[in-house]
Formats: C-alpha cells, structure tokens, sequence
C-alpha cells in the first residue's frame, strides 16, 4: 500500500489495477507515453486517473500500477507500507 502526499505540486496521476497490465515502457517518460501512445488507445484500456492538487495525500492498493506527471516544479515523498 502506498500513500502519496502532494507537497505543493499539481501531480496528475495514471493508474491501473494488478489485472489490467498498462502499455508502459521502461525506458519512456510519462510525458513521452502521455504524447505518443495515450492518445492511440482504445478507451477501454484508458487509466483511471486524478491529479493531485497541494496538500492532497492519494493512496492505492498494492500491486496497482501507475505513472505520474508533474505540472510543475515540484517536491514528492512516497512511503511503502508493509
């Protein structure tokens, strides 16, 4: 389980969930697959998504997916729970 706190960013934020495997590269940024391969898929593969506005915290299962991008200049902490 991951919390995520948004410390003074807008972060948006794309998730799947362990059954849905996402198109992600490794070696690609989440602004080089939002530009490419995002616009291409079929909207049933479309990730659920949010953005994060400062002070908000999103927490997800584990095992779930997920990218993120930075709409600005920003500082981001993340915490494992076990």
């Amino acid at each position: 389980s991951l919390p995520a706190p948004s410390l003074a960013v807008f972060q948006r934020w794309f998730l799947y969930p362990p059954d849905v495997t996402p198109h992600f590269h490794p070696n690609e940024t989440t602004l080089a697959w939002l530009q490419r391969s995002y616009p291409s898929l079929p909207p049933a593969l479309h990730p659920l998504e949010c953005t994060l506005r400062p002070g908000e915290v999103l927490y997800f299962p584990d095992r779930w997916w997920h990218a993120t991008l930075n709409l600005d200049t920003s500082v981001f902490i993340s915490t494992f729970l076990g």
